[in-house]
């Protein structure tokens, strides 16, 4: 091997090394990331349920993670989209359906909030329920996610 392509063979390798460790050492900068309790109750009669409201910061996804259902003998399900403080959908929506299968497993749910205000927004998770008997959901979520 000459010397011009050990030189270069050293120098790729030491661009390949910090780019690696560069990528690893820095941090992700999601902003309101902190996993906050919601409660949804559905008692005869309520269709739509609410999260607290809460800053977005960035244009990650949302996050939420469902940890109790119930009672489950009428299979209750909701289906949960990012809204607007005002309740209100953002250019695009989507829609993610939440049910006993889901316990325990966090999910991302996609919005449009930031890409349709550039700027800090207040966002909620609203729910709709699907099942046809009054029950209750509780779990976790956060504006931002990592």
């Amino acid at each position: 091997m000459t010397l011009r392509k050990k030189v270069y063979t050293v120098v790729l390798t030491a661009a390949m090394v910090l780019s690696i460790g560069f990528s690893t050492a820095i941090p992700t900068f999601a902003n309101n990331y902190h996993d906050t309790d919601y409660v949804f109750n559905f008692p005869m009669g309520t269709n739509v349920a609410y999260t607290g409201i809460r800053s977005k910061s960035d244009d990650s996804s949302a996050y939420m993670k469902l940890k109790e259902i119930g009672p489950r003998t009428y299979n209750p399900a909701y289906t949960a989209s990012v809204v607007n403080l005002y309740g209100k959908n953002f250019s695009r929506t989507w829609y993610y359906v939440f049910d006993s299968s889901d316990i325990n497993r966090g999910r991302y749910l996609s919005n449009y909030a930031w890409e349709d205000n550039h700027r800090v927004v207040s966002v909620q998770i609203k729910a709709v329920r699907r099942a046809a008997h009054g029950y209750y959901a509780s779990g976790v979520w956060s504006p931002d996610s990592i």
